[in-house]
């Protein structure tokens, strides 16, 4: 399995995921192969299972140069060409599939030339032409390019070159690749599918190329550093996209997305997020209390709440309001921002700002109304586990929570802050309608959303894949068995 700044050294609802397959599915042995922004050491947030074991780390934008191999004196091979191969096919709008995976085989088979490549003058020169030609493609879907100045070029270049090191990494051998974002996780993968022919699974939480968008529509960035950004996520998702060969998406509104960028329907299964089945649901306590579990992240949009929580304390002046959960690494200076607007807006105690829990299911019990705000989302945990305790929830319509809470919760556009505030002001005066809510959302979990259900469907798809014929060895029987248990799954589904 491998992960992207997620398991096991983050918190978060991809890292319960995994850290919940890879538990629950003991019958399989597991590698983990995280990749981590390096610069300093990660602390390792999750014990492992027993069936389970790190398979080293990948660390991107560290000082540490790659391990070299023995060259018995040879002079080290370069490929000048290399970037501008990466930059075509990641790039531009009608990505070379076959020469972006042909590159990164090649750094795989090459990871110590990669440096002395990537510091020559022709391969600048090469990634410059190619870069050049990306800028004046012109096609009816996608807007004109921005004009790149050198930062721009350099940035790319710079982002290129950690893309070969990561794909340098060798994933051990095994039976199934098992992919957790349509990103940089993929790398790896992607050259071991070509080489050995392993099955991959493709799991996608949130849809990596919306959040691309989203991040850099937010971001204080030139256009040419959002294009070159966006295009990035465009390239990878699709090339993870080509070399999955099933992509389980924990929701129906990501299979809409992926179908959108090309995939094929018949790849796509999706596989729903659970959680373990409830014993009972409590009574809300009446307190007037509103909760919101999650990291403190720009996805999860904690200044709209902040603003939804002036408007709720206005109508009912006794509401009072915790966020439970720690600042995404790198987005301390959101998590800053946040509290500063907290107090702008003089929102005192009545808006506090709790850090992690290891008892989620204590604090949703100890709430009335559960909320999120988010801008992007998969299949949020955190609202299955509220439904799971009984908890009324209002939420932003995105991802797949206008699915979960169909019937049984309020769902209001990202952004809305009159339409949130009136959600939670009305459960709050109305807590018996709040409960009725709280029992049909509990009632939901327990028929379409537990545990043992999604680790059933896993452990079926994981099996399957496992036993079927390599595709180097022969293609088409090696996907026959794994399209007929994908119609299976789909139609349990």
């Amino acid at each position: 399995m491998t992960t992207e700044g997620t398991y096991p050294f983050a918190v978060g609802g991809v890292s319960s995921w995994c850290h919940v397959v890879v538990g629950g599915l003991p019958e399989f042995t597991w590698r983990i192969l995280p990749i981590h922004a390096g610069g300093r050491r990660p602390v390792q947030l999750y014990e492992l299972a027993p069936n389970a074991a790190l398979a080293g780390r990948i660390d991107v934008w560290s000082e540490q140069l790659p391990r070299r191999r023995r060259t018995s004196g040879l002079r080290r091979e370069v490929r000048p060409g290399l970037p501008g191969d990466l930059a075509r096919a990641l790039i531009g709008w009608r990505g070379d599939q076959r020469a972006l995976v042909e590159g990164l085989v090649w750094a795989r088979a090459h990871p110590d030339a990669l440096r002395p490549t990537f510091r020559s003058i022709e391969a600048w020169e090469q990634f410059v032409a190619e870069l050049q030609l990306v800028v004046a493609e012109r096609h009816p879907d996608a807007a004109p390019a921005p004009e790149l100045d050198a930062v721009d070029a350099a940035m790319l270049y710079q982002r290129l070159y950690w893309i070969a090191r990561t794909a340098a990494v060798a994933t051990p051998p095994c039976d199934v690749l098992h992919v957790t974002a349509a990103g940089w996780a993929a790398l790896p993968a992607l050259v071991d599918r070509h080489l050995r022919g392993t099955p991959l699974l493709l799991t996608e939480h949130g849809v990596y190329v919306r959040e691309a968008y989203l991040a850099a529509a937010r971001a204080d960035a030139s256009a040419g550093e959002r294009f070159l950004a966006t295009r990035l996520a465009r390239g990878l998702s699709l090339a993870a996209y080509a070399a999955a060969d099933v992509i389980a998406p924990v929701t129906e509104a990501n299979a809409a997305w992926e179908v959108g960028l090309g995939v094929d329907p018949a790849k796509i299964c999706v596989i729903h997020n659970g959680i373990p089945a409830p014993l009972g649901s409590i009574a809300p306590p009446g307190g007037l209390k509103v909760v919101s579990i999650g990291r403190i992240d720009p996805l999860k949009d904690v200044q709209t709440m902040l603003h939804v929580a002036v408007e709720v304390c206005e109508r009912v002046p006794q509401a009072r309001f915790e966020y439970w959960g720690p600042a995404t690494r790198g987005q301390e200076a959101y998590a800053r921002a946040c509290e500063q607007l907290r107090q702008q807006l003089g929102l005192g105690d009545r808006f506090r700002f709790m850090g992690s829990t290891q008892t989620p299911d204590e604090v949703l019990r100890d709430a009335d109304v559960v909320l999120l705000t988010s801008i992007s989302e998969g299949m949020p945990m955190a609202i299955l586990e509220a439904m799971a305790q009984g908890r009324a929830v209002v939420a932003t319509g995105v991802g797949g929570v206008p699915d979960v809470l169909r019937g049984c919760g309020v769902v209001v556009p990202s952004g809305d802050v009159d339409g949130l505030a009136s959600g939670v002001t009305t459960l709050l005066r109305d807590p018996q309608f709040a409960a009725q809510l709280g029992q049909r959302a509990f009632d939901r979990v327990c028929e379409r959303y537990t545990q043992s259900l999604c680790l059933a469907r896993y452990r079926e798809l994981l099996g399957q894949l496992s036993a079927a014929p390599r595709a180097e060895q022969s293609p088409a029987s090696a996907r026959e068995p794994v399209e007929e248990l994908r119609a299976a799954l789909c139609e349990v589904a």
